[in-house]
């Protein structure tokens, strides 16, 4: 029989906590819902599960997460349940600042957006990477929408990949009219697609090897593009995304 899920299974089954691990995807939490020290998110903010997602249920109005022309909703989406998906999600640690002042500045005191999920209209989560490459994003529920990426112009995305340096890739995060409109989930899905093949080719082309062989990229044996898939992307810094990438099989 299976266990049922409670609302602080976010920090064990969640995709941010399987990204980031238990602890610091907590830690996360409290710096992304501005969580008042005495408190505790899970309780402050009351997080609800419900058919396969974690929501926010109390104190919503407090939650910080929202661009310029990005409709707020009253129960926002934390974050998704991997226990409906096939495969690892690949583990990454978190990006922070070098700097304690650009930390204070770009990670404590910012206002960080909640995660962003790429959702199939059939209410799978993540679309593989060789799909998002060949612009198959006709199923990507609110594709033309506005992507929340926290209103700057450009942003970077960065991966953290077990046993390789980071990696890092500048995108524009509005568009090119005259309005210069934030861009939409579609482009932004095809951003971070886009990056993370970056990173493995650059991974395989230069023939670098994993100091963990269990995540090396390419080579015999090694972790091909075939078998990514991108499931979102999580808001680490006021400028920067680190994507949620998971394998279509198993990593022991």
């Amino acid at each position: 029989m299976n266990q049922a899920i409670i609302p602080a299974d976010v920090l064990v089954y969640g995709f941010v906590a399987q990204t980031f691990k238990p602890e610091d995807a907590n830690n996360y939490f409290m710096l992304l819902l501005r969580t008042p020290p005495s408190q505790h998110f899970l309780q402050y903010y009351g997080i609800r599960y419900h058919q396969g997602v974690w929501y926010i249920t109390l104190n919503a109005n407090l939650v910080q997460g929202t661009s310029p022309g990005v409709p707020f909703h009253a129960t926002p989406l934390l974050d998704y349940s991997n226990r409906a998906t096939q495969g690892t999600v690949v583990p990454q640690r978190r990006w922070t600042p070098a700097d304690e002042f650009d930390v204070r500045r770009h990670v404590e005191d910012a206002d960080l957006q909640l995660p962003i999920y790429f959702v199939n209209s059939n209410g799978s989560i993540g679309f593989p990477l060789p799909d998002i490459l060949r612009g198959c994003d006709g199923n990507l529920r609110n594709a033309n929408g506005f992507a929340s990426l926290g209103g700057r112009s450009t942003t970077r995305v960065r991966i953290n990949w077990p046993g390789y340096r980071y990696w890092k890739r500048q995108i524009a995060t509005r568009d090119d009219t005259s309005a210069r409109n934030p861009i939409t989930l579609a482009r932004f899905m095809k951003h971070v697609g886009i990056s993370v093949d970056n990173f493995l080719r650059e991974c395989t082309a230069h023939g670098h090897v994993a100091t963990d062989p269990r995540w090396q990229i390419g080579g015999h044996g090694g972790i091909t593009q075939a078998e990514v898939k991108v499931i979102g992307a999580i808001h680490v810094s006021a400028g920067s995304w680190m994507p949620i990438i998971q394998l279509t099989r198993y990593v022991i």
